[in-house]
């Protein structure tokens, strides 16, 4: 790891999951070793990683990144190296310096992974989140928990996978006051939205979803605007330093459009998108989640299949957009390697 002080040390690090995410930063790690290393000074291990499924595995002078990623080629149990942990175990008794969370994410108490990150602290490991649960429900308990043993709570892989949202609004924004956001936060949903457009009706764009491996296990995390909700939960913490109950969150889901609304769209020269707002710049906060038609001069109406866009409202610039991939194993194990980085640099509070 790296002290606030610039001291540096290799980062030892214990993965909480080994899903998609998990075996997308391991595949970037393996191929770009020498480049971290030459280009940013940033050397690593991964000494632990703990699943439900397949076990825990751990060795206090690193696993193999091939092994792993031969790993995630199949779905065998672990059978080196394997400890009878679970993940809590495997916090609070590996040498790991930094615990990555990429546990399924449950917006209903953040558990397990709410656990995960007070062990970690307690234990004086930092914590890199790419679970949706304890950034959207327990933002700043985290990061005063963090803060208190001076350790890092980075979750950039929590809102629009590797699309860098959080370095952007606080590096290349700064200066700007920014009133407010509005954004495509769920790819699934943005997927069946630009689906129906061409044609197919609701059933068949959840269907053709499904498929591909788009939708949460729990489908009304996507179609109902369950994740969009804490996603903007997240931003609203993160960018702008609001805690917003995910109760007080405006949210409508897109189950209701059919044919029939998209076709008037199209006779309007508009589209439909499922918007997340956030509005500071008033005398009262507006956090909604709702479908929306867009006229297509609007760059959210311009974002189609499951890319993501978050368009912020600044005093200097105008509206600002970016857009990028809201999904999939590299994209999202890239926004967990830029927390990394931000981590080796001590760049972080």
């Amino acid at each position: 790891m790296i002290s606030s002080k610039g001291s540096a040390r290799k980062h030892l690090i214990a993965l909480v999951g080994f899903g998609t995410v998990a075996q997308g930063l391991c595949k970037i790690l393996l191929e770009k070793r020498d480049l971290l290393k030459r280009e940013h000074q940033f050397e690593f291990e991964i000494v632990a990683v703990s699943t439900r499924s397949r076990g825990t595995m751990f060795h206090p002078a690193g696993l193999s990144l091939s092994y792993l990623n031969y790993l995630s080629q199949n779905n065998t149990p672990f059978i080196e190296n394997v400890k009878d942990w679970d993940a809590v175990d495997m916090i609070r008794e590996s040498n790991a310096s930094v615990v990555i969370e990429l546990s399924h994410t449950n917006l209903a108490d953040a558990e397990p992974a709410l656990t995960h990150c007070q062990t970690a602290f307690k234990t004086g490991k930092h914590i890199i989140s790419g679970n949706k649960g304890p950034a959207a429900l327990a933002y700043f308990e985290m990061k005063a928990m963090a803060k208190k043993r001076g350790c890092a709570f980075l979750n950039e892989a929590t809102v629009l996978s590797g699309t860098p949202t959080f370095s952007f609004f606080h590096a290349t924004l700064k200066g700007n006051q920014v009133s407010g956001m509005r954004g495509i936060l769920n790819g699934t949903t943005n997927y069946m939205l630009s689906e129906m457009e061409s044609g197919s009706s609701y059933d068949n764009a959840l269907q053709q979803a499904d498929k591909l491996g788009y939708l949460e296990a729990d489908q009304s995390a996507d179609i109902d605007g369950y994740d969009a909700q804490a996603k903007l939960a997240i931003l609203a913490s993160e960018l702008f330093d609001l805690s917003i109950d995910l109760t007080d969150i405006k949210r409508e889901g897109i189950s209701a459009i059919t044919q029939v609304h998209i076709e008037e769209a199209r006779r309007e020269s508009k589209r439909w998108k499922l918007v997340a707002t956030l509005s500071v710049g008033g005398d009262k906060t507006i956090a909604q989640v709702v479908p929306e038609k867009l006229d297509l001069s609007d760059p959210l109406a311009q974002v189609n299949g499951t890319s993501n866009a978050i368009t912020f409202s600044t005093d200097l610039l105008g509206d600002v957009t970016i857009s990028g991939p809201g999904a999939g194993g590299v994209e999202t194990g890239y926004a967990v390697l830029s927390d990394l980085l931000t981590l080796n640099a001590g760049a972080f509070s």
